[in-house]
């Protein structure tokens, strides 16, 4: 198996890990009344989504620079289309807690995009 898969594939565990402790934290010493059942599966989502998309860009890596570039984009827009339907199709079935959901959400995609960008950026400057 491929190292920088393996590194990555940590990196996105502990901070799958992480948040889900840091959301553990808040919901139970400081938003009770607002636990999100489903912030784990969020969490799980994202975790699976990165680690797939990132498998796949790594082969196109190996292959051609202009490839890998137009993979990069189109997995961006693959990614950001199903974070949204994940989102949506979430609100459409449970809205009480929409703010404390849309928060939640935006946490999770900022973690999980800056370790992203942090680690394509290392790809392509080796």
């Amino acid at each position: 198996m491929n190292p920088e898969f393996i590194r990555f594939s940590v990196k996105v565990l502990i901070t799958s890990v992480a948040l889900v402790i840091a959301g553990g934290i808040v919901f139970y010493f400081f938003l009770p009344e607002k636990y999100l059942p489903v912030l784990p599966w969020l969490v799980l989502f994202f975790m699976a989504v990165s680690i797939t998309s990132h498998s796949y860009l790594l082969k196109q890596a190996n292959k051609d620079s202009g490839k890998f570039i137009r993979a990069s984009m189109v997995m961006s827009l693959l990614r950001l289309v199903l974070y949204s339907a994940f989102a949506i199709i979430y609100l459409a079935l449970n809205n009480e807690n929409a703010a404390v959901f849309v928060v939640c959400l935006a946490v999770v995609y900022i973690a999980f995009t800056f370790l992203e960008i942090s680690n394509l950026s290392y790809m392509t400057r080796r």
